[in-house]
């Protein structure tokens, strides 16, 4: 169990990249810091963020989403220095997507994914993109989407509403991709169990390339139960040649 001391950091952040990894880099990175309290968990201070300079072209693609340029990024941080300033100070770090951030800030803290959580919390929502989620709760954020302070504010008043529903340990156990969850979290058959779902969708998730290795662990275990349980064929008989049959 993690034992969090009075007046620890929980920092919710977000990146803007280049792209995808391996071959890309942050070109900004947003954090917004939670102290406990004795009253409980609270937002302290503005939502912050900072240029971090790539050291490698922005495609224009990637402009085309977050709106940060080379020439917005030339006097930036170095990838380095970001991930020392958002990793300093904090007792666990938060992410809505934390498994494509963790690929980039690349800390040992443990990490806090909103999504993961607000799937388990949440199952009727929309989606659970970060926009929807402030919409479906009433989140009021001002600033502009797919820029990271934003982007990190409002992962921080969702991880407030998480915190009405789940323990810190609980978040925790639910983002690790090796958590097995016992439902459904997405798709047509949300909410079931394991057991309630068709063996060719069970077979789907152990497929799925980019599928949570939880996921597949939980579809792997259905599928062997089910293999198990079915009745061993009936032993065939052995054939004896009709000729020599009288002997």
């Amino acid at each position: 169990m993690l034992e969090l001391a009075p007046l620890s950091i929980i920092r919710v952040v977000d990146t803007e990249t280049t792209g995808f990894p391996p071959n890309a880099e942050m070109v900004e990175i947003g954090w917004t810091d939670l102290v406990k309290y004795p009253s409980g968990w609270e937002i302290t201070g503005a939502h912050q963020s900072a240029f971090v300079n790539p050291g490698i072209p922005i495609p224009a693609k990637a402009t085309e989403i977050h709106g940060i340029t080379d020439q917005m990024v030339a006097y930036g941080m170095p990838p380095i220095g970001a991930r020392k300033l958002l990793e300093h100070g904090a007792s666990v770090l938060v992410a809505h997507n934390a498994r494509f951030d963790k690929q980039f800030v690349r800390s040992l803290l443990p990490w806090i994914c909103t999504c993961e959580c607000a799937r388990k919390v949440w199952p009727g929502a929309p989606n659970h993109k970060n926009e929807t989620l402030k919409e479906y709760l009433g989140i009021s954020v001002d600033g502009d989407a797919h820029r990271a302070g934003y982007d990190a504010a409002v992962s921080a008043n969702i991880l407030l509403h998480l915190m009405k529903h789940l323990s810190i340990d609980e978040m925790i156990s639910i983002s690790d991709p090796g958590h097995v969850p016992l439902t459904i979290p997405f798709g047509k058959h949300k909410g079931k169990r394991f057991a309630d779902v068709p063996d060719s969708y069970l077979h789907w998730i152990v497929g799925e390339k980019d599928m949570r290795t939880g996921m597949k662990t939980a579809a792997r275990l259905e599928l062997d139960k089910r293999i198990a349980a079915r009745p061993e064929p009936a032993p065939r008989r052995q054939q004896t040649d009709s000729w020599n049959s009288g002997f």
